[in-house]
């Protein structure tokens, strides 16, 4: 709430003086840390002074928890004036001040503050006293409209929108546009289920997350469902972590998911290198290991691959399944030299990818490997592929001349070998311990896109094949 409506003795408050204040404590917040914050330096940034501030926030956590959390919640849109929508804006509000940098700098500290009860009844509820009063009327406003029923208490109404907003915030570290929605659907109409592929199974939904790497890297996946072991799911070339949506929707109904955005791609970083089978394998470690998933059965298509069979080799371990959707193996192949007569199939397409027309002919390359028949899910993963930038398209499409093979003997798990043409057998079981196979009808070199339903089966058998550990 702002200073100026708080009761106590002193001089009358100038209200830009308070929001100076206010968002020189929130900037600071951000560069020195909670430890780090004090009333001079505030007050040096504010254009204030230290007994200034002493007169409006009694302590420094007073004046961060006002900082960070504003007491009043703007009115519901004129034309949703339901409590609905209200309390949709106030997560919504919540959530985004929990989700900012200053919060996560300031927050653990300001529980720490607030653990005595004596504390926490100055800092928090005289603080809130103006939220939890608007709260109410609104309450029973909507009690009286029907929408509510007469017990809603709004004092646990806004601490549950709180908890809820705040577990939230430490545990995404991007925002998640369908937070507030279903919270509210959660508060005002319970926790009902719908029936996924068995009697009684709920649908789960899925939510993004990052991490940064040991190299600063972020990367970003989207991961939900629960049980195991887990399926994670590793993108081809130019792709990113949607095109796997329909196998993430089927599967979490039974087990953890999750779906990798490949540096460079999607929502990850563009780094100036790190384009290569090991590199991505090492971020891919770093989010198993963020996810604590023991036991993984990892699905790639295409250009991911590689990657896939990289971190298996890196993770035997914990690899207990391996399913490859269109995707090669071959051992190392030299690229030849640029635009020269004696460049290798490879090396001939990366050289499309440049000059003034690469743009241009990168888009038709891409729509080839789709099928004729193929929906809007074609034209979507040509935009998305347009979006990653042609030197990164360029050095990760290059970096599939590694040695994927040798990776691919090596390999003690059983693999699921899945096509859109005849695959070389005869070839493949040479090179696979227990490899099994399986061709989709009507799709291109996408699949999972085109015929999501056939891959998925396919999947769902083959873990079925291949035993209960899976």
């Amino acid at each position: 709430m702002g200073a100026a409506s708080r009761a106590g003795g002193g001089r009358p408050c100038d209200r830009d003086i308070d929001v100076a204040v206010l968002a020189a404590t929130r900037e600071l917040l951000v560069e020195v840390g909670y430890p780090g914050l004090t009333y001079a330096l505030v007050a040096s940034q504010a254009g204030s002074s230290r007994p200034a501030l002493y007169r409006r926030w009694p302590s420094k956590a007073h004046l961060v928890f006002d900082a960070l959390f504003p007491s009043r919640i703007d009115d519901a849109p004129v034309d949703d004036p339901t409590f609905r929508a209200y309390l949709h804006a106030i997560i919504t509000r919540v959530a985004a001040s929990y989700r900012r940098p200053v919060a996560r700098a300031a927050v653990p500290f300001l529980l720490g503050e607030i653990h005595d009860p004596e504390r926490r009844r100055s800092i928090v509820d005289r603080l809130q006293v103006e939220a939890h009063r608007d709260l109410a009327t609104r309450v029973s406003q909507a009690i009286v409209a029907g929408e509510l029923v007469e017990a809603t208490d709004p004092t646990l109404l806004l601490e549950t929108v709180h908890a809820a907003a705040l577990h939230h915030a430490l545990g995404e570290e991007t925002d998640d546009p369908e937070f507030a929605g279903e919270l509210v659907a959660l508060v005002l109409d319970g926790a009902p289920t719908r029936p996924g592929r068995g009697l009684g199974q709920p649908t789960c939904r899925t939510r993004d997350r990052s991490l940064v790497t040991d190299d600063g890297t972020r990367i970003v996946y989207r991961t939900g469902g629960c049980g195991g072991p887990a399926l994670v799911f590793v993108h081809g070339w130019c792709s990113n972590r949607t095109h796997w949506d329909a196998q993430l929707g089927h599967f979490a109904t039974s087990r953890r998911v999750v779906a990798v955005d490949r540096r460079g791609h999607g929502r990850s970083d563009v780094t100036t290198d790190g384009y290569t089978p090991a590199r991505h394998a090492r971020d891919l470690a770093e989010v198993v290991r963020r996810e604590r998933l023991d036991e993984v059965v990892l699905v790639a298509h295409a250009g991911g691959g590689p990657t896939a069979l990289a971190y298996a080799d890196r993770h035997p371990d914990t690899v207990i399944a391996l399913v490859l959707v269109d995707t090669f193996i071959s051992g190392r192949t030299p690229l030849g030299r640029p635009h020269s007569a004696g460049r290798s199939p490879l090396g001939q397409l990366v050289d499309q990818l440049t000059g003034p027309d690469g743009a241009e002919r990168f888009a038709a390359t891409y729509r080839r490997f789709f099928s004729s028949a193929a929906g809007p899910e074609a034209e979507a993963a040509v935009r998305d592929a347009m979006a990653v930038p042609l030197r990164v398209a360029r050095a990760d499409l290059a970096s599939l001349a590694a040695d994927s093979e040798g990776p691919a003997r090596r390999l003690r798990c059983p693999v699921l070998w899945l096509t859109v043409a005849p695959a070389d057998i005869a070839r493949l079981i040479t090179v696979f311990r227990v490899v099994h196979f399986g061709v989709v009808v009507g799709s291109g070199h996408f699949p999972h896109l085109e015929v999501p339903d056939q891959v998925n089966a396919m999947i769902e058998r083959f873990l079925t094949v291949v035993g209960p550990q899976a």
